[in-house]
């Protein structure tokens, strides 16, 4: 069978190739019984069970369509080509690694948020049957997982058992693992040696890649501490402690067989790679592009998709285009970057109200302005499937929040609204948000908004009880308007990820007071601040008692060297920090 590994590698850093192996979670001990659900489910096609993520993973039925295109089922396989689709969606790398499929699936689980699983639920079933297929590893295999610049080692005790819920992408060769590209030799690591029975292998690929179910048990059998840096834990799988953690696919190994298994060795084991391996990597990379090339000439990256981006079509072309395609089943319209115009948009809302199944629409970075924006939002009056709506850096002022407004309080459906690099103004957004809106994704920056107009944000974060992501980056709102949007927040139980980047900020007390008591926050960008040594000890502080946060950007900021090395020690033991 042919790899869809390669298929959105980066030709320029082959690092991102492998980042899947260092997706490390924390030590978990608590059962999670997402999984019976989820098996207990009908069995759906690649197209059908990717559909509740394409507003997570904008390109990700032009993916399903590459790989099914490029992969063939072996005749000694018992895949069919949807479940071949599924592990070769899983296992693909692509920039920003936020956007992989691996990576938002094991965040969706570590949150736990049922409403977020419910939409995994489709693909998750897919993905656990086909990997339920396949061959296990048998007892006494060992395989490698590593996480680069920390050291893990005081996470996980000594004897101790702990439950991983996520599904672990593993090497089955020490020296790999400790090249460059994977996790090298210099700096601080961490390395698991794990002695595994129900791996799952996957005899395609290159890197001899042996993934772990939801619901790895494990126990820690010790661990070593070398002069260059590396942390080895050395653990093996045992049975679960309870009947209540389910087993999500067969084994071969029987539990009598695991309850005799021997120690570990501390013999490092080394496995040769297949000498065309490169070759096929490339050769199948290749066709991959061209694949894309074409599909991007032809307007048919998928049935479900059309995707215009970057074309500058003449409106007589633009006509053309989205008649014969927009009346059918299309869902995603990407019309980014296409100098769509007022004429231009006149032609597109025209076409829209013939399509009933439309569910994203991308229109950023087109000149369209205001009278372009009325024309969209009468147009969407109503619309009953619309999920995502991108109007980033489309030249709109003010009087597009009323515009907008009035199509929101119609359309209960939206989910993601990105207004970012725009001028609403204070005014705009009294207009955009002055109802009951319930969006998960709300990208408002850069939209002159000062301290007097969060208020009016304030009002809408107090009201709105779904919101997962906000952005109000690049607004003026200095000390005063931060300390209104956090007090507005503090009794949020849904936002993951906020970003307050470029915000004139300086006195951290709002922020500080939102981190201590927020129970989901895992993503906070301070970028470009007036941040001082001043409140960078309450700071500190704050993310000692925070036990949610995963990653915090406090680069360009005037915090000194002195309390730099305090943030990164702190990072070592938990959190993600950007500092420079």
């Amino acid at each position: 069978m042919a790899t869809a590994n390669a298929l959105f590698d980066s030709e320029d850093d082959e690092d991102t190739n492998n980042l899947r192996y260092f997706d490390i979670p924390y030590a978990a001990n608590k059962d999670k019984q997402f999984l019976s659900s989820i098996l207990n489910s009908p069995l759906l096609q690649i197209e059908e069970a990717i559909k509740p993520l394409v507003h997570l993973i904008d390109d990700i039925a032009t993916k399903v369509y590459i790989i099914k295109q490029q992969s063939t089922v072996d005749d000694t396989s018992d895949l069919t080509l949807d479940e071949l689709g599924a592990i070769h969606l899983y296992i693909g790398e692509r920039l920003p690694p936020t956007k992989c499929i691996y990576y938002l699936l094991n965040e969706t689980i570590r949150r736990g948020f049922p409403e977020e699983l419910q939409l995994w639920h489709p693909y998750l079933n897919l993905l656990l049957t086909a990997l339920g297929k396949l061959p296990s590893t048998g007892h006494h295999c060992t395989v490698y997982r590593g996480v680069r610049s920390c050291d893990l080692s005081d996470e996980y005790k000594n004897d101790g058992r702990y439950t991983w819920w996520t599904f672990g992408s593993c090497l089955r060769s020490l020296d790999q693992m400790k090249l460059p590209t994977f996790l090298g030799k210099q700096g601080v690591r961490t390395i698991f040696k794990i002695d595994c029975y129900s791996g799952k292998r996957l005899p395609w690929s290159e890197d001899d890649e042996v993934i772990l179910m939801p619901g790895f048990h494990f126990q820690v059998i010790g661990k070593l501490r070398s002069l260059d840096d590396l942390n080895t834990i050395y653990v093996r799988e045992i049975p679960p402690s309870s009947n209540e953690i389910m087993s999500p696919v067969p084994v071969v190994t029987t539990v009598e067989h695991v309850e005799h298994v021997e120690p570990l060795s501390l013999v490092v084991e080394t496995k040769q790679r297949q000498k065309s391996a490169m070759e096929l990597r490339k050769s199948f990379k290749n066709t991959a592009h061209r694949i894309i090339k074409m599909s991007k000439v032809l307007d048919v990256c998928s049935d479900h998709i059309l995707e215009l981006s970057g074309k500058k079509l003449p409106i007589d072309g633009l006509k053309h285009s989205l008649n014969e395609r927009l009346t059918q089943d299309i869902t995603i319209l990407n019309l980014s970057k296409t100098n769509l115009t007022k004429a231009k948009v006149k032609v597109v809302a025209e076409v829209l109200r013939k399509n009933s199944t439309l569910i994203e629409l991308n229109l950023s970075y087109n000149p369209f302005g205001n009278a372009g924006c009325l024309l969209i939002a009468q147009t969407l009056h109503g619309n009953k499937h619309l999920i995502t709506l991108n109007l980033y850096n489309t030249k709109l002022s003010c009087d597009a929040g009323q515009y907008l407004a009035e199509m929101l309080s119609l359309n209960h459906h939206l989910r993601s609204l990105h207004l970012g690099v725009n001028s609403l103004g204070n005014l705009g957004i009294k207009y955009l948000l002055n109802g009951n809106i319930q969006l998960h994704h709300l990208n408002l920056c850069c939209n002159k908004i000062d301290q007097d107009g969060c208020q009016y944000l304030a009002d809408f974060l107090e009201k709105n009880q779904t919101l997962k992501q906000f952005d109000v980056g690049g607004n003026p709102i200095k000390d005063k308007g931060i300390k209104i949007l956090c007090n507005s927040l503090m009794s949020n139980k849904t936002l993951i990820d906020l970003h307050m980047w470029h915000c004139q900020i300086s006195n951290l007390e709002g922020i500080c007071n939102l981190l201590k008591s927020h129970s989901t926050l895992a993503e906070m960008d301070l970028e470009g601040n007036q941040i001082t040594d001043e409140h960078a000890d309450g700071l500190l502080l704050a993310l000692e008692t925070n036990k949610t946060l995963e990653k915090l950007n406090i680069s360009d900021s005037k915090i000194s060297d002195k309390f730099k090395k305090k943030f990164q020690q702190l990072a070592i033991v938990r959190l993600s920090i950007i500092l420079q």
